[in-house]
């Protein structure tokens, strides 16, 4: 028997943002959902929904932050549905630093290819204070490490993976987006709802928005476990 478990945040008004971040305050746009036609008025229901491509729960490809990176729309559907593997670590504090030794104490076998899945214990703060800014954060070790398993997808369920973003480490700073894209690795984030799956490997469905030319979208990710 298959269970299902929905890995990815609603959107809705008020939900968290970006906006959080210095300089990205006129930037990104906070999430809208505005009723433009009600049954009563216009026989018909619909709404007007203002987001941007990091809104919620997002897949990203490397022209995120890569001048030649690809599109989202590069990619096929087999591309965003993987046999991934999750790596269980101790719930970590406000602005902890996972470092690699962290990873390699908790995780199991991997394998090239599969999602790479690493639950902090986070998904629980989703859209609360401090969400964004005082999020767990990973070191370029902890990058590194997961890359070295050649993953087709990081997964994470932190907002954030800079320690630059909380803390100004001057030797954790920059560049880690730009390690996974360069390996051609998707990047699926944040995510919530990690600690209701029993198994920690099973398929994971992360179909993003079908749209032209952006380097991502929301989407709706799904694992998918034997039970």
């Amino acid at each position: 028997m298959k269970r299902y478990h929905d890995l990815g945040g609603k959107l809705e008004n008020g939900l968290w943002s970006y906006r959080a971040l210095p300089g990205l305050e006129d930037i990104v746009p906070d999430v809208g959902i505005e009723t433009i036609a009600t049954v009563a008025q216009d026989e018909f229901f619909a709404s007007k929904i203002t987001l941007c491509t990091i809104s919620g729960t997002y897949v990203e490809a490397g022209s995120h932050i890569l001048e030649n990176g690809k599109t989202l729309d590069q990619y096929g559907l087999d591309d965003f549905i993987k046999p991934a593997t999750i790596v269980r670590l101790p719930p970590q504090t406000a602005k902890a630093l996972v470092d690699e030794s962290l990873l390699a104490d908790n995780a199991p076998e991997t394998k090239k290819g599969e999602a790479l899945i690493v639950q902090t214990g986070w998904g629980s703060h989703w859209n609360t204070p401090g969400y964004v800014l005082q999020c767990p954060n990973f070191s370029r070790g902890a990058v590194e490490w997961m890359l070295e398993r050649e993953p087709s997808i990081c997964a994470f369920d932190v907002p954030c993976l800079e320690s630059s973003w909380s803390e100004d480490i001057v030797e954790e700073k920059g560049g880690l987006l730009g390690m996974i894209f360069n390996a051609g690795a998707l990047l699926v984030a944040p995510l919530v709802n990690l600690e209701r799956i029993e198994n920690i490997r099973g398929l994971l469905y992360c179909l993003p928005l079908s749209v032209a030319g952006t380097s991502g979208a929301p989407a709706r990710v799904v694992f998918e476990e034997e039970v």
